[in-house]
């Protein structure tokens, strides 16, 4: 019974040894991960959405990049209701964002198309405050996800 505890201590302690060593981190904010530099960003839809999705997305943009970049984002969002109750009221939303982005290269004037489109969906509640929350929870998640899909699309094709 001893041996058979040594055996899977040193089997679960290999195993963990094997997954730490082989994980290798980066900072993603780090110079070497900015590889560009958006030199003209244009965004519409909602202004506070709008506001945040170039600020969150700035940070990983570059002046000393010679990848020179126009970023042009269209922002639609779109909320519809998900669920109802037996007497008719709305329990449940969905929050749909929507990003058409284009990325133009101006230096050799390529561009890459991409629509990126998140939904969430979040709870009615009967405090009206606690549903706004509800709602710019489901907001801000849905900003997340955009912006990480953008950048994901930027480290792609600029790596």
């Amino acid at each position: 019974n001893k041996t058979m505890n040594k055996i899977k201590y040193i089997t679960i302690a290999s195993v963990m040894l094997l997954l730490i060593s082989s994980c290798s981190y980066q900072n993603m904010n780090s110079k070497d991960q900015k590889k560009f530099y958006i030199q003209e960003f244009d965004i519409t839809g909602d202004t506070r959405t709008s506001f945040i999705i170039q600020k969150k997305i700035q940070r990983f943009s570059n002046k000393d990049s010679s990848n020179r970049i126009k970023l042009i984002v269209e922002l639609n969002k779109d909320k519809t209701i998900n669920e109802k109750n037996l007497q008719n009221k709305v329990t449940k939303y969905n929050l749909t964002l929507s990003a058409k982005v284009k990325i133009i290269n101006l230096s050799s004037t390529k561009e890459i198309n991409r629509t990126f489109t998140a939904r969430r969906i979040y709870k009615v509640e009967d405090n009206y405050s606690a549903t706004v929350n509800n709602s710019k929870d489901a907001n801000n998640s849905l900003i997340d996800i955009i912006v990480d899909e953008i950048l994901d699309q930027l480290r792609i094709y600029y790596n």
